[in-house]
């Protein structure tokens, strides 16, 4: 599926990945609420190394190959 419609359901809860990455890596939204520092939505990347911010890559953006897990 295209970027897009894998940020949909990312943007409800889901995870994203693409096929070729570690298989525990995955993006994630983040929402901020009343306790955080953040103020506006973010995404960030969730491996066994942790969480960190992700920084997309355009062939990232443009691939077609991405995959929702629950």
């Amino acid at each position: 599926m295209k970027f897009e419609q894998a940020f949909e359901q990312a943007k409800q809860g889901k995870g994203m990945r693409l096929p070729q990455w570690q298989p525990d890596v995955v993006v994630r939204v983040q929402y901020p609420d009343e306790h955080s520092k953040m103020t506006a939505p973010y995404l960030y990347v969730e491996s066994r190394f942790g969480c960190v911010p992700w920084k997309e890559t355009y062939i990232e953006l443009f691939a077609e190959n991405w995959t929702v897990i629950e």
